[in-house]
């Protein structure tokens, strides 16, 4: 009975034991890393935004001063006709020679270099269309001279062409023996008796004999000696060598 009793102590005693075994552990319990607790925002105190007035600092402004020049004017100024140019007088004055020429529409000083000579010209209100050329040269009779006008001021060159001055120009004392020796009428009621021929040579010349108002003149003789049996000009030749001598 004891041995039975005793026997069964020992079979609880091992049920138990299987009984403990099966038992499943209790979960481990795994304890999460401490975190830092998170510090707190900054705290969004508003500081008052920077004031936003700026101060602009102003370049000086340039002081832009603006000359209006008037626009010429429109009135049309009659042109210089140096084409229509004719020597109306060459005198021997106290600081050289005096030109006098007939420029049509001539208003302004301007400088005129003649055969290679320098002169200087004037004009005067009272005689439009006149040019007063003074130089201490005299210029050659009867010769072709370059002609040029030129502003005296800059040196740009304003015409060019090439003078005659007839011989005719400088008015001669009347020739001795002859009836008339000058009045105030000098100049006036002029006539000429000319004659227009062909030298040996082949060129056109010219004998003229010319009176006025108070008698003998002057008188021009371009031609050489030549035999009395020559060829007369053409009218063209014949008009030309008397416009350059002012023969009327």
């Amino acid at each position: 009975m004891a041995f039975r009793r005793t026997g069964l102590l020992l079979a609880l005693a091992l049920f138990w034991l299987a009984g403990c075994a099966r038992q499943t552990p209790p979960p481990a319990v795994i304890e999460a890393p401490t975190q830092a607790a998170p510090s707190p925002a900054p705290s969004a105190t508003a500081t008052p935004a920077a004031s936003l007035t700026a101060t602009a600092t102003l370049a000086p402004s340039a002081t832009v001063t603006r000359t209006f020049t008037p626009a010429p004017s429109l009135t049309a100024t009659q042109a210089v006709a140096f084409e229509q140019l004719k020597v109306l007088a060459l005198e021997n004055r106290v600081g050289g020679w005096m030109l006098t020429l007939a420029v049509p529409g001539a208003e302004k000083p301007l400088s005129l270099t003649l055969g290679g000579n320098r002169y200087d010209c004037s004009v005067d209100a009272q005689y439009p269309g006149r040019l007063f050329c003074q130089g201490l040269a005299k210029p050659p009779f009867d010769a072709q001279l370059s002609l040029t006008f030129s502003d005296p001021q800059s040196g740009a060159v304003v015409y060019e062409s090439t003078l005659l001055i007839p011989t005719a120009l400088m008015v001669r004392p009347t020739p001795a023996g002859w009836a008339s020796t000058g009045c105030d009428r000098r100049g006036q009621n002029v006539s000429c008796e000319t004659e227009c021929r062909i030298d040996p040579s082949g060129n056109p010349c010219i004998v003229a004999t010319c009176t006025d108002a108070c008698g003998p003149y002057f008188s021009v003789h371009t031609c050489p000696d030549m035999s009395l049996d020559f060829a007369s000009c053409t009218p063209e030749q014949w008009a030309r060598l008397k416009a350059l001598y002012q023969i009327p």
